[in-house]
């Protein structure tokens, strides 16, 4: 049978310089070199084509092979995508002859700019019939724009958030109704000049997610933009909190990252990351434990996290400080922590302000002490006699201050004696006369006598009211006396 065919086409198919096949049903059963060089050495005729075409081409084959056309013309989308022109016509027996003519003609209904993006007669795919279908469906839109800004296409159910009918814009210039420094208008503007954009916003109560893609023609310039927006309004609120602490983390001293168990970062972002030398995004990708694989700290804080636990640590780059909030993350079934999330604040003013404050106080105490020191002298006025003159008020701090000298002393020095004036005080309170007796009753039980001497009027009366027991202890009315007293009772 093959035979009969070859001597009823005589040398036309050997010789035709366009793709040529001889098929019978669905199979080939030969092929011109120009059919062998475009679409290699296929045994079913339909495996050429796209699913969604291989009905317009068996059709066509039936329709020549029954006898019911001498010829049939119909255009199909090769399984690579390419759409061609095509034309069938019966060899006898039952056989056909497919041949291939030529890429298909752009469509006369299709706007000229657009015109790149489809062919003449070319037949829809299932693919395209079902986004349709889907965008028929949800809230989006579609649209087109020419060069020139001139407005192609606009259609989609989403244009009814705006104000707009399906097509009620079309012939208008979007250079001229999109307003200057808005995002649409600076958009259009850079998808013309060639830019594939991506990008979303909150208009209203809604957000919208979009893409704008230029179409070219065969030298590569741009003809057109097609855009496509899709209303993802279910997710509106999360998506502006989400959009506001981005917004955030671009002003505040904030980084935030995760990194996989396998110490790969998935997340780096925020202001805080420029205090470091890194810029947001720029160590996604990288292994963290390779980068800092000299960080004994960061490799303990990762044990820890991918061990379950959740804590704030503290850590130190060359001259920040940061504080760090690690976050772990299990899996589904929740038996593994697969990755772990930090928020890192730079805490640096604050650690700095901090050790300052703590200077600060240090330096206060310093000089409290050295001025109960100059205002409370431990004098040693003979030999195991030592003398205290008190000046100014006596608080909890000074007593403290003033206990631990003067015991420091009474040891040092193995004094016997201890006077203490109280000349330079003029009033007492509870606390204050507590204090003084406390100092005392410590000298006495190191072994030294306490004497007191120069007790005021006021003073003394004081003491009376407030119940200290002033019976036990030796008092005179002025430092000499109590340093006769002293120097008698240790020549007698």
């Amino acid at each position: 049978m093959i035979g009969d065919i070859y001597r009823h086409l005589g040398g036309m198919f050997d010789g035709c310089p366009d793709p040529l096949l001889l098929v019978e049903g669905d199979v080939v059963v030969a092929h011109n070199e120009a059919a062998r060089l475009a679409l290699g050495e296929a045994s079913s005729l339909l495996t050429l084509f796209d699913a969604a075409d291989r009905s317009v081409v068996s059709s066509a084959c039936a329709a020549v092979a029954s006898g019911q056309s001498q010829k049939s013309t119909f255009f199909a989308r090769l399984a690579t995508g390419t759409a061609n022109r095509w034309t069938t016509w019966p060899t006898g027996h039952g056989g056909v002859c497919v041949r291939m003519d030529g890429p298909a003609e752009p469509r006369a209904d299709i706007p000229a700019p657009l015109s790149p993006l489809v062919e003449k007669d070319e037949p829809v795919p299932l693919r395209t019939v079902l986004l349709g279908k889907i965008f028929d469906r949800f809230e989006g839109i579609l649209w087109a724009i020419a060069k020139d800004g001139t407005i192609l296409v606009s259609e989609g159910k989403g244009l009814a958030h705006f104000g707009l009918a399906p097509g009620a814009i079309v012939g208008m210039n979007a250079l001229q109704i999109y307003p200057p420094g808005s995002v649409a208008r600076e958009e259009t503007e850079r998808a013309l000049a060639g830019e594939e954009l991506y990008g979303d916003s909150i208009e209203g109560m809604s957000y919208w997610i979009r893409r704008l893609t230029p179409v070219r023609d065969a030298a590569g310039n741009v003809s057109a933009i097609v855009g496509f927006s899709l209303r993802a309004n279910e997710n509106s609120e999360e998506t502006l909190q989400a959009k506001a602490l981005i917004r955030a983390l671009a002003e505040l001293p904030l980084a935030i990252w995760a990194m996989d168990v396998d110490g790969t970062c998935k997340m780096s972002l925020g202001n805080g990351l420029k205090d470091l030398g890194i810029m947001p995004g720029e160590l996604v990708g990288t292994n963290l434990y390779e980068l800092y694989s000299n960080r004994e700290d960061f490799k303990a804080d990762m044990k820890r996290a991918f061990a379950g636990e959740q804590f704030v640590s503290g850590t130190s780059f060359a001259t920040t400080h940061w504080r760090n909030t690690i976050i772990p993350v299990r899996d589904t079934f929740g038996e593994r922590v697969v990755r772990i999330y930090s928020v890192a604040e730079n805490v640096t003013d604050h650690v700095e302000n901090h050790r300052r404050l703590e200077e600060q106080l240090a330096l206060i105490q310093s000089q409290q002490q050295a001025i109960v020191g100059l205002s409370s002298p431990v004098i040693e006025v003979w030999q195991g006699v030592l003398v205290v003159p008190l000046i100014g008020s006596i608080d909890q701090a000074r007593a403290s201050i003033l206990l631990e000298r003067l015991l420091t002393e009474v040891v040092g020095r193995q004094s016997s004696a201890v006077i203490l004036d109280l000349t330079g005080v003029d009033t007492v309170d509870a606390e204050a006369a507590q204090h003084v007796s406390n100092v005392m009753r410590s000298v006495e039980l190191v072994g030294a006598t306490g004497l007191f001497s120069g007790i005021r009027p006021s003073v003394a009366k004081t003491m009376v009211d407030l119940g200290v027991d002033m019976q036990s202890r030796r008092t005179y009315p002025t430092l000499a006396e109590a340093l006769r007293r002293l120097i008698g009772a240790r020549k007698r």
